[in-house]
Parts: C-alpha cells; sequence; structure tokens
C-alpha cells in the first residue's frame, strides 16, 4: 500500500469513435499484439512465471505487479525495502530471464561476458542460455517461438485492415511481421525510417528497442508504442532541418580528436499523442517523452533512424499542479519567476535532446574498434549517451539563440524547467535495488553539480523557496549557463570521442556517489540529492494508464 501510494494513476484516453471499421480493426489488431508483447518483456524481465504466485483476492499486490510488471517494489521510498513485493517470499537480487540463473548472483558476470570468445553471446537480439556445458547464444525467434509468431500473424492481420493510403506503415507492418519469424530486424528498421508525418496519420514502433532495464544494458527488450502524428512537429522540424550539419560540426568541434564530424541525414522529431504503450514501454512511473531509435544496424550506424517527441504526457491538470508545486519548493523566488507551465520550452529541451543522440559520438561511433558498450561496460556506456544527449539540449538552446532561431526569454524558461526535470530524476536515487545505475538520475546529478560549480545554479541555504515554507533554494544564473553548459558539454563528448573511461568513472565518483566511494565526500553534493528527494517525493508521480475508445 505505501507503494502504490506514491503513484497517481493518470488516464491517458484516445477517442477513436470517428474512425473507420477499417481502422478500428487496425487498431485493435495492434492491442492484441500488444498484449503478448507485454508477456514476452516479462519473460524477459525473469517474472513472467512469477503471476502464478499472486495471492487470489489480494488487489493491491495485483495492482503492484501490473503496474511494476514483475513483483518488486519500484517508488523510491520502497525500492529498498525487502518486506514490499507483490508475491510471498520476494526473490532477492537481481531478476532476468535473459540469463542463466546462476550467472545473476555475480556481480562481474556482464563484464565477464563481454570477453567471452564468442560474440554472439553479446548480440542484442539475443538471450544466453547453457547447452551441453557451454553458454550459447539464442535468437529470440527461438526462445519466445510461440509468442513471436503469434505477434506475427497479428501484424500481417492489421496491415490487411489499413486504407491505401498508409502504404508507408503497411510496408513496416509486413517487414516486423517476418522480423518476428526470423529475428532480422533490420528489414522492418529499413521500412520504418522511411515514415515520418508527411505519409502516415499514424505512429508504431513494435519489436525489441531499448536495453536500459535489463542488467548488462545489452539486450534488446521488446515493447510497443503506438500513438497518433501530431502535425505541430513541421515547426520544429523546418526550424532545426538547415541546422543539422552545423550542430554535429559544433559537438565535433567540442569533442576534439579522434572523433571528426560526419555527414549527418537524420529524421528531426516527429511530434505524436501516445494512445499505448506496453511492454518496455510501460514503465511503473511516468513515460518516456523523447526516443531515437533505431539503436542497431545499419539505419541507426548511418544516422537515418526516426526520432519522435512524445505530447500528450504530463499535459494533464493533476500533473501540471504537482509539478509546479514540487518547483515552489526547490526554487528560490526570483528564479521561479522564470518559471513556466507552458510546455514548450520543455518540447524543445526534449526535441535538442533526442536530435543530439544522433549528433557526436554516439552508441555505433568506434574508438579503437570498439563501440562505446565495449569501451566503457553497457550501464556506464548508457548514461554517458543519455549525459551527451541532455548537455547538448542545454548548450544548444543557448547556441539556437546565437543563431537568433529563438528568443533569450525562451532559452531562460527551458533552462529553469531543465533543472525541474533534473530534480525529479535525482529524486528517484542514484542504483536499483540491486546495484544498477540509473542512467537519467546519474546525469541528472552530473548535470546539477556541474553547474553549482560553475556559479550557474546556487544553493541558497538561508533562503526560503518560493513557497515560503521550505528553508534552502536553487537560484539560476542565467547569465552563466551558457559558459557552464559548454564547458560540461566539452569534457562529455571529449570522454566519448577518446573513449576515457577512467574521466566517466571520475564524474560519476564525484558526481553521483559524491565522493563517498574512496574519496572525499562532497557535502554539498550530498545535501543537494537529500533535499531533492525529500520535496520531490512528496508528491506521487503519474503511473500512465491507456484507454482506447471504439464507440
Amino acid at each position: 500500500v505505501k507503494e502504490l501510494a506514491q503513484g497517481r494513476p493518470t488516464l491517458v484516453e484516445t477517442d477513436m469513435r470517428s474512425f473507420t471499421a477499417g481502422e478500428k480493426r487496425f487498431v485493435a489488431h495492434i492491442l492484441e499484439a500488444a498484449a503478448i508483447i507485454e508477456d514476452i518483456f516479462q519473460k524477459q524481465k525473469g517474472t513472467f512465471a512469477l503471476r502464478d504466485r499472486l495471492p487470489a483476492n489480494d488487489s493491491a499486490s495485483r495492482a503492484l505487479f501490473f503496474r511494476s510488471q514483475g513483483p518488486k517494489c519500484e517508488a523510491p521510498l520502497t525500492q529498498n525495502d525487502p518486506a514490499c513485493s507483490a508475491i510471498p517470499e520476494a526473490p532477492k537480487g537481481k531478476l532476468s530471464g535473459m540469463y542463466p540463473q546462476e550467472m545473476l548472483g555475480n556481480d562481474k558476470f556482464c563484464d565477464e561476458l563481454g570477453k567471452e570468445a564468442d560474440k554472439k553471446l553479446m548480440d542484442p537480439f539475443t538471450v544466453v542460455r547453457k547447452k551441453d556445458g557451454k553458454l550459447a547464444a539464442v535468437p529470440y525467434t527461438e526462445e519466445y517461438k510461440s509468442d513471436m509468431t503469434a505477434v506475427s500473424t497479428l501484424l500481417a492481420r492489421a496491415a490487411e485492415d489499413l486504407d491505401p493510403k498508409e502504404a508507408a506503415l503497411k510496408a513496416y507492418l509486413l517487414a516486423a511481421s517476418k522480423a518476428f519469424l526470423d529475428n532480422d530486424w533490420v528489414p522492418a528498421d529499413e521500412a520504418w525510417a522511411k515514415m515520418g508525418v508527411d505519409n502516415s496519420k499514424w505512429y508504431l514502433r513494435i519489436g525489441p528497442d531499448e536495453t536500459y532495464e535489463e542488467p548488462c544494458n545489452t539486450k534488446a527488450l521488446f515493447h510497443v508504442s503506438f500513438a497518433l502524428i501530431n502535425q505541430k512537429s513541421l515547426f520544429w522540424q523546418k526550424k532545426l532541418d538547415p541546422l543539422k550539419t552545423d550542430m554535429e560540426n559544433e559537438l565535433a568541434k567540442l569533442a576534439g580528436g579522434p572523433y571528426k564530424a560526419r555527414k549527418v541525414s537524420f529524421k528531426l522529431p516527429d511530434f505524436i499523442d501516445v494512445a499505448l504503450n506496453a511492454g518496455d514501454a510501460r514503465p511503473a512511473f511516468g513515460a518516456t517523452i523523447g526516443q531515437s531509435l533505431p539503436n542497431f544496424g545499419p539505419v541507426a550506424n548511418e544516422g537515418r533512424g526516426r526520432t519522435v517527441a512524445m505530447t500528450s504526457f504530463y499535459t494533464d491538470p493533476d500533473s501540471i499542479a504537482a509539478l509546479k508545486e514540487t518547483s515552489e519548493s526547490l526554487l528560490c523566488k526570483d528564479t521561479m519567476a522564470v518559471y513556466t507551465t507552458d510546455a514548450g520550452p520543455q518540447l524543445m529541451s526534449t526535441v535538442l535532446h533526442e536530435a543530439a543522440h544522433n549528433l557526436g559520438p554516439a552508441h555505433q561511433y568506434k574508438v579503437n574498434g570498439k563501440i562505446d558498450r565495449e569501451v566503457f561496460g553497457g550501464p556506464l556506456a548508457s548514461t554517458f549517451e543519455e549525459l551527451k544527449a541532455q548537455t547538448a539540449a542545454l548548450y544548444f538552446t543557448d547556441w539556437l539563440v546565437g543563431k537568433k532561431e529563438i528568443s533569450q526569454e525562451e532559452a531562460d524558461k527551458a533552462h529553469v524547467r531543465d533543472l525541474v526535470w533534473s530534480f525529479g530524476h535525482i529524486s528517484r536515487g542514484m542504483y536499483t535495488e540491486t546495484g544498477q545505475p540509473k542512467s537519467y538520475s546519474q546525469l541528472a546529478s552530473i548535470q546539477l553539480m556541474h553547474l553549482v560549480k560553475e556559479g550557474a545554479v546556487e544553493w541558497r541555504a538561508n533562503e526560503s523557496a518560493a513557497n515560503g515554507k521550505d528553508k534552502g533554494c536553487f537560484a539560476v544564473n542565467l547569465k552563466k549557463f551558457p559558459a557552464a553548459t559548454k564547458k560540461l558539454m566539452t569534457e562529455v563528448a571529449g570522454i566519448k570521442g577518446r573513449g576515457d573511461k577512467k574521466g566517466a568513472e571520475t564524474l560519476v565518483a564525484k558526481w553521483v556517489d559524491c565522493g563517498k566511494k574512496g574519496g572525499k565526500p562532497d557535502a554539498t553534493c550530498t545535501t543537494a540529492q537529500d533535499t531533492i528527494k525529500e520535496r520531490v517525493l512528496r508528491a506521487p508521480k503519474p503511473s500512465f494508464l491507456y484507454a482506447i475508445r471504439f464507440e
């Protein structure tokens, strides 16, 4: 009950009553496929079989298992409480269905797996199993054969119900249907990359993509993101499309050698109004508000993927009011005067963040012949790719002011909203209960403490926050912001460009762990993390639920 109380059920409802009969049949097939994707995802997590242990008449436990897609408590105040579980005798340690159970108790098993001679073991579209006493990579299509076949059939049926005008979406559905049978996701990526605001009213991504929620940050997890395209994205596409090459050159200059600017051809974000998230795309709390895919293969390597910004989240009155109340508890009065409830500045930041995943040294960039997860290890690689993207969002905001594409007022409001965004992630803690790094939390703490060090953000211990109740608050010195973000962008891009694992670990030790692990503890860092956690966690977090109205 304490776990559930930390979430606020928030409905995302999409009205499709005016849609054609064919469109409704198409959507129904996608919904059925999404339910199977949730089964596959829970098998990947190692939680699917635990459903049978749910107490029959315990509605709270069943609500928790549905929300978390597993028995473990995930809210900040209960995630480390061994008594908090949806099932009796909660499993201890890491849970995963991707690796042999006996490997999960070894904290170094991911590193050891990466050193195995058989490199297929690290292939993102396989699970690791033991065969004849040896580790073997088993393709998803073999491990989840019946589920994959069922999804393939549903996607093929969905394609049959589409309007002839939706040729691009039909091509993707058929390519994805085939991928669910042969585990070759490249043709599906190629078809998906050809879709966009100009040739489809729908957004659909179904298959294995992100790696953040698995122990080694290597195996792609299954999800569904299903939405309607929002035409407002054309504004930012027209504004930023001519600047893509300039943005790549800018990051390359800051990164320095050996990284060299590339020819970039990625699509700028489409705005989408999400109707349904499933599997890995449906976390217990909150929702992804921007995404660049795919992560693997030639479409990713050549910068031909798609980027989206989700515009239908956090726009309900409860979410807006809760965020403002939290902001007033942490920001000083003069900084709160720059705060806005308008979604525009945060949306711009999301667009820049997702665009930056396609710029500079990204996931598939090689230094000394190795991509980032081989250089840094999966978890650290994930953290620094996200740190690069979010720091680029801060940096390019001021860069766009210099280009006269946005006003200084718009940039100032975006910086304050980005600071508030960082508070939310810092409040969730830096690690999971099993010690796995939380990428967004860690990048947020690194950014905040760098801005404090550079004087762009100040902790005023003796000043009351904007709500007039809390003692101590954060103030933004907007004049120092551009120089501070440029300095961090240079450092982070350089670390990724050089493959500087030691440099990355130093930043984590200093501004994530606050110097507590083998160094000199930083009181300012600790105070900031503790204060943010206490004040942000007063309000329950949105836990999104999805509904589609057909009649």
